[in-house]
């Protein structure tokens, strides 16, 4: 069963194609496909604080140790940005060439890849090597996860889904306004672009917040 989510925020946006999302503890850093630009929203202002160019922007985006990964280009290499410069600091290859890596995100875990196509969230160490690999029903739009659950967009059905990791197993979906494309967890919301409705949208789910 589908349930419907709580939505207890919204920011506007003047962005067309909202792909990517990221919480790095002060702002959300979003990346918008038309402009190839990752640019850094005050969460409580709706400011933009920030603007960096990125060329052959594609869907999600994800931080680690300060730095911003972000997926980039036909194939879908994940690359490494300076978020005070803008400055290309590595670029690693999709460990699946030719396959859809929609979802980004890094944790305490590793990092966590999830595939359109595939119906697939991988979980891989900083060198590419897989840990796990989680199959899901949906099609995976952008990941983001808490240390009990993993939350994954899918865009055609307009749902965010939680995915219990201990039982490797969703244990429930949530129907959202829009359509979701990049998530990311601020340690009490989720926030996802609504690609459709060119926002930023935060939800609460009673998964990860009970």
């Amino acid at each position: 069963m589908t349930l419907r989510a709580d939505q207890v925020r919204d920011i506007p946006l003047r962005a067309r194609r909202l792909c990517g999302l990221a919480w790095s503890g002060q702002f959300l850093w979003f990346s918008e496909a038309d402009q190839n630009r990752i640019m850094a929203v005050d969460p409580f202002s709706g400011t933009v604080a920030r603007r960096l160019d990125c060329p052959d922007v594609r869907t999600d985006l994800a931080t680690r140790d300060g730095a911003l990964l972000q997926v980039v280009g036909v194939e879908r290499a994940v690359r490494t940005i300076d978020p005070d410069t803008g400055e290309v600091l590595g670029e690693l290859p999709n460990p699946r060439p030719g396959h859809k890596l929609c979802g980004l995100e890094v944790s305490r875990h590793g990092r966590w890849l999830g595939y359109e196509d595939l119906r697939l969230i991988d979980l891989r160490d900083d060198d590419g090597l897989l840990l796990d690999s989680v199959p899901v029903s949906g099609a995976v739009a952008g990941v983001t996860v808490t240390d009990k659950h993993l939350v994954y967009a899918d865009y055609p059905a307009g749902a965010l889904t939680v995915v219990d990791l201990a039982r490797r197993r969703e244990i429930a979906s949530y129907r959202v306004a829009g359509n979701p494309t990049g998530l990311t967890w601020d340690g009490g919301r989720v926030w996802y672009c609504d690609y459709t409705g060119c926002r930023l949208r935060a939800v609460t789910l009673p998964e990860l917040t009970g």
